[in-house]
Order: C-alpha cells, then sequence, then structure tokens
C-alpha cells in the first residue's frame, strides 16, 4: 500500500504545472468551436432576416451579403471541430495524453508542422471573431514551447545528396 501511495504523490509532484488547465481548455476546445459556428450562423441569418429587408427600400443601399460567407465560414469551423478538433486534439488534451499531440505532426521535407497549430489557424480563420481557434492555438503553443518535454521541430530525415 505505501509503495502505491508513494508512486501517486510523485506523479503529482512531477506532473506539469500548467497540465490542468491546458488538459481543460483543450477538451473544451471543440464545444467552443462548435458553439462559435452556431453564434457566426445566428449572426448572419439575423444580418439577412433584419437587414435586408429594410435596406431594400434605400436606393444604393449596402446589401449585407457578406453574411452568406459568414455562414459558409461558420459551416467549415464546425465541421473543422466536430471532425477533427474532437478525435485528434481535444480527446488527448482531456487524456492529458501530450505524447499523442507532440507526434500528431506534419512532416515537411524533414521539418515537423504540429497539425494542432494549423487547425488552430484554420479555426481562428474561419470562427467569429477567432475565439475558436484561440481555444486551440492556445494549449498548442503551451504544449509546444512550454510544454512537459521538447518539441520536436526536425524529424530527422535527411534528403539524398546528388
Amino acid at each position: 500500500m505505501g509503495e502505491i501511495e508513494k508512486t501517486e504523490k510523485e506523479t503529482e509532484k512531477t506532473e506539469w504545472q500548467y497540465a490542468s488547465w491546458v488538459s481543460q481548455l483543450g477538451k473544451w476546445a471543440w464545444i467552443i468551436g462548435v458553439i462559435n459556428g452556431l453564434v457566426g450562423i445566428i449572426w448572419s441569418i439575423y444580418l439577412i432576416i433584419v437587414w435586408l429587408p429594410i435596406l431594400v427600400y434605400f436606393p444604393g443601399a449596402f446589401v449585407p451579403t457578406e453574411a452568406i460567407w459568414w455562414i459558409i465560414a461558420s459551416i467549415v469551423g464546425i465541421v473543422i471541430s466536430l471532425l477533427i478538433i474532437r478525435p485528434k486534439f481535444s480527446k488527448p488534451c482531456g487524456e492529458k495524453d501530450w505524447d499523442a499531440l507532440y507526434g500528431w505532426v506534419l512532416n515537411l521535407g524533414g521539418f515537423n508542422v504540429p497539425w494542432m497549430l494549423i487547425w488552430g489557424l484554420l479555426l481562428f480563420i474561419f470562427g467569429w471573431y477567432g475565439w475558436a481557434g484561440l481555444a486551440v492555438l492556445i494549449p498548442a503553443a503551451m504544449l509546444i514551447f512550454m510544454g512537459p518535454k521538447e518539441y520536436n521541430w526536425s524529424s530527422g530525415e535527411k534528403k539524398a545528396e546528388k
């Protein structure tokens, strides 16, 4: 019994100092992305329903056609959140499986680019004022630059010399 208690106490002491809040924010990132998309869709529909009938009566008035693009961008954000962020980012974050996140990379000629940064940037672009992307980018940046272990930017592959 003393052995198990000692191991649990050592694990608590050696756990990464930012693990709890990075895990929580990462676990909720996909939900934040979906809510962000829904807010974008609702706001866009509101603009179309409320302002379009008013603006029709003013000659040369600006019709809010960007609302259609906001709806499309919001749908893309929801799809990214559900199909990519939830299984590949939020699940490992919730389980504190940092190795899975460190291993989720795009290899570009010997340079490892973390997918969590790429998808976080895409959510930032397609999200409503970017706050969905921040829910991915903040934990990703903490893992990469202040994580429990050093991020390996190099894949170790070398190009064949001619």
